[in-house]
């Protein structure tokens, strides 16, 4: 098996947005700046407004680049050069702060570094329980010099199971399972599921949530909490001490940032039809988080429980709930996203010349069909443009899925001064009901400007 696609196709990007490839919001022009990325996943920009971008190192599945995590660097004439690398991968993201970049990794035990302009880096935090499904989100500061960042959590819905050793990771790492923040009793509900270790010779096991494979549960069994777990928003300061838990019960916390405001908003991945514990029709939601707050994950979707007949997957039963307990359930919505959107990175507008001020622009990355489920249309694969008074939303950049326009937007970022919003493509990947299948070098940074 390959490691990834090395361009077996050439994307053919077309300058700006002449190309009815690209669809853009009336009165904007569409640029691509720089391409040839390989698992791009971040945009930062320093004081002087010096564009970088991190490369993850590695997607999903078998797919790693030599040299691990990168930060690269691009110049007002659009050639990238690698200034930082060997950071763990997937590297999640890069965020400019006070001089120095501070980058979130999500190996199997995740870390949060901090490194200068010439390479030099070391680790602030380490041991995070990521590298399952999700990752390490990206990493936000407030007005006073914390640092807030996310952790993933390793399954879809907290039972191991053989979707994730078609992920990727289940065969390298047998005994991984779930983490919780919190004390969790259990209600006792195991699931039945293939071995994918005895493919020769098939056999059935049973698994209970926060659990590795084929181990089961029992009802009213308690389940120890710790500081480093899965779906967890962390606070700590600058230096990486006096790390805290600020929010939990969030399944996939990957983007985070603060509103004009000052509030801290996230945008949680909803479930997936697919594993033992399938639940269909989750949305994403986009909370403004409140410090100690329980989103629900796993038994519930924005804020409505999991056994609402709503999330019954095709010809599967509707869900049940895991957790014998649940603590109070927070969650101010600003916006839901559509089912398997795979919204990710956001960014706030703060200059009226490029459009109201406060409005979020969101990257789809897109849905990852059929391996999370059977979808009758293909979600995401495009840039929204939300008003956060209303949470009301609409397309702003969008594509014809061919390769000649964004394909899987994963960040989107204002340059300092706020005339131009960038788009970062991830790049093509093929996915089918067995594995996915990225291509190295396909991703592309796009700018977006509006017209005179």
């Amino acid at each position: 098996m390959k490691k990834y696609a090395e361009h077996e196709h050439r994307r053919e990007i077309p300058q700006g947005n002449s190309s009815k490839e690209i669809e853009v919001e009336a009165g904007y022009h569409i640029e691509p700046v720089a391409m040839g990325f390989t698992y791009p996943t971040s945009i930062t920009f320093d004081d002087i407004g010096n564009i970088y971008i991190g490369e993850a190192g590695f997607s999903y599945g078998p797919a790693k680049a030599e040299g691990g995590g990168k930060i690269k660097r691009i110049d007002p004439y659009g050639n990238v050069t690698t200034i930082a690398s060997g950071f763990d991968s997937p590297l999640t993201g890069v965020t400019w702060h006070k001089g120095c970049f501070y980058v979130a990794t999500g190996d199997i035990k995740g870390k949060i570094y901090v490194a200068d302009t010439y390479g030099n880096s070391r680790v602030l935090i380490s041991g995070l329980p990521t590298g399952g499904d999700h990752y390490t989100s990206n990493i936000v500061f407030d007005k006073y010099d914390k640092m807030y960042f996310g952790t993933g959590t390793s399954t879809n819905s907290s039972v191991v199971g053989l979707d994730n050793f078609m992920m990727g990771w289940l065969a390298n790492y047998p005994d991984k399972h779930d983490i919780p923040p919190i004390d969790y009793v259990l209600t006792g509900k195991n699931y039945r599921s293939l071995n994918p270790f005895k493919f020769s010779n098939p056999e059935f096991v049973y698994t209970g949530s926060f659990k590795p494979l084929g181990e089961p549960c029992e009802s009213g069994e308690m389940i120890k909490g710790s500081l480093k777990a899965n779906g967890v928003i962390y606070r700590a300061n600058a230096d990486g001490s006096n790390l805290e838990q600020y929010a939990i019960g969030l399944r996939n916390p990957y983007a985070l940032n603060f509103s004009l405001e000052g509030k801290l908003i996230c945008i949680d991945q909803g479930y997936d039809a697919r594993g033992s514990r399938p639940i269909a029709n989750a949305p994403d939601p986009m909370y403004e988080i409140e410090q100690g707050g329980w989103y629900g994950w796993p038994d519930y979707v924005a804020g409505i429980p999991v056994t609402d007949p709503i999330f019954q997957p095709p010809n599967g039963e509707v869900p049940e709930f895991v957790l014998a307990e649940h603590p109070p359930v927070a969650g101010k919505l600003r916006s839901v996203f559509e089912v398997h959107a795979a919204a990710t990175h956001f960014d706030f507008s703060r200059n009226p010349k490029f459009c109201t001020v406060g409005d979020a622009f969101v990257a789809l990355f897109g849905a990852l069909t059929p391996m999370t489920g059977t979808l009758e249309n293909h979600p995401g694969h495009r840039v929204v443009r939300v008003n956060m008074k209303t949470g009301e939303y609409y397309d702003f950049i969008t594509g014809h899925h061919n390769g000649h326009s964004p394909l899987r937007p994963i960040s989107v970022k204002f340059d300092p001064s706020g005339y131009a919003l960038y788009i970062l493509d991830f790049g093509r990947m093929d996915v089918s009901q067995a594995d996915m299948t990225p291509y190295a070098e396909d991703g592309v940074l796009w700018r977006v400007t509006r017209n005179a």
